[in-house]
C-alpha cells in the first residue's frame, strides 16, 4: 500500500471513530425536560386570578401596570420564556422585574417545584389615542423548545371619559377611570374570593343635544349564572328586577344630566369558572350602547 493510501485509510478510521464517539456522547445525553407552569395575572389590589384576561381604563396619555406571576408545577427546578406582544403602535409596553426593566422574551432564572416567580407589566398608551382596547398579550413558552404552556392579557380600555350620544352608559369600579360612554368597553374588579363582592358604578348620562330618557337593560352573568349574586340599586331603591326585565328607565334627561345606578356583584362559593362578564345596555330613541363589568376570581 502506497503512503499516500495508508495515510487516506488511516484518515478514514479516525473519522468514524470520531463520528462514534460523537453517537455515543450525543445518546448519553439527557432529554430536554419540558416544563409545566402557569400563569397568573393581577389588575388591581393584591389578589391575582388564573383568568387569562384583565381590563383596566386607561386615560391616553397615562399608563396602567399588571401583575404577573409564573407558577412552575413540575417535579424540579425549571426556566420559563416570557414573550411579549402588543396590539397597536399607540401602546407601549415595558416588562418589569421588580422596578426594573427587562428585555422581553424574557427568560426567568430556575424556579423551585411549586413556586413561583412575580413580575408586572407596564402598559402606556399614547396621548390622542382613540377610544378602544388596546392589549398586551403575555405568552409562557418553553425556553428551549418555545413550546406554548400558557398565555394571558392584559387589556388597557383607553378612556376619555366622555361621549357623544344621547343614551351614553359608563362603567367604573373603585378607582379606576369610568369606561365606555357612547363605545362598548370592560372594566375589571379586583379578583374576588368566595363570599366578596365587587362593587361598580353605572353611569347613564346624556350627552346629546336635546332631552332623551335612557333605558337600562341587562344586569345578569353571561358566566356560571348561579355562582354569583347581583343587585342593582338607584340610591336605596333595588331596580334589579327592572334592569333585567329591560324595563327600567332614568326618566327625561336634559342634555348634560345623569343617573348612576350601583351594582353589587358577589361571588357565592368556590367555582370552577373564573370569571363573568355582567353586561349594561343603555338605550334612547337615537339607539343603544353596551359596556361590562367584568369579575375575576382569586387564586
Amino acid at each position: 500500500m502506497s503512503g499516500i493510501a495508508s495515510r487516506r485509510l488511516l484518515a478514514a478510521l479516525v473519522t468514524a471513530a470520531v463520528a462514534a464517539v460523537g453517537a455515543l456522547v450525543a445518546g448519553a445525553a439527557p432529554a430536554h425536560a419540558a416544563p409545566t407552569g402557569y400563569l397568573l395575572l393581577k389588575g388591581t389590589g393584591s389578589v391575582y386570578t388564573s383568568n387569562g384576561i384583565v381590563n383596566l381604563g386607561v386615560t391616553p396619555g397615562s399608563s396602567k401596570t399588571w401583575g404577573l406571576k409564573v407558577v412552575n408545577t413540575g417535579s424540579t427546578a425549571q426556566q420559563f420564556k416570557i414573550t411579549i406582544t402588543s396590539n397597536s403602535p399607540l401602546l407601549t409596553t415595558t416588562l418589569l422585574a421588580g422596578s426594573a426593566a427587562v428585555q422581553a422574551p424574557y427568560y426567568t432564572a430556575p424556579i423551585a417545584p411549586g413556586r413561583s416567580v412575580s413580575l408586572s407589566l407596564k402598559m402606556l398608551v399614547a396621548a390622542g389615542a382613540p377610544a378602544a382596547e388596546y392589549v398586551g398579550s403575555i405568552g409562557l413558552r418553553d425556553p428551549e423548545t418555545n413550546t406554548f404552556l400558557d398565555s394571558g392579557s392584559a387589556d388597557a380600555n383607553a378612556t376619555y371619559q366622555t361621549g357623544n350620544t344621547r343614551h351614553d352608559l359608563f362603567v367604573k369600579t373603585g378607582s379606576q377611570p369610568l369606561v365606555g360612554g357612547s363605545v362598548g368597553q370592560f372594566e375589571t374588579a379586583t379578583a374576588l374570593k368566595p363570599g366578596n363582592t365587587a362593587s361598580f358604578t353605572v353611569r347613564l348620562r346624556n350627552d346629546g343635544g336635546s332631552p332623551t330618557a335612557i333605558g337600562v337593560s341587562g344586569g345578569t352573568s353571561f358566566d356560571c349564572p348561579a355562582d354569583w349574586s347581583i343587585v342593582i340599586k338607584q340610591g336605596t331603591k333595588d331596580v334589579t328586577a327592572a334592569v333585567r326585565g329591560a324595563t327600567y328607565s332614568t326618566g327625561v334627561l336634559a342634555p348634560g344630566a345623569k343617573v348612576e345606578l350601583k351594582a353589587s356583584i358577589k361571588l357565592l362559593h368556590a367555582t370552577t369558572c373564573t370569571a363573568a362578564y355582567v353586561g349594561f345596555t343603555g338605550s334612547a330613541a337615537d339607539g343603544t350602547v353596551t359596556s361590562y363589568a367584568h369579575v375575576v376570581t382569586g387564586v
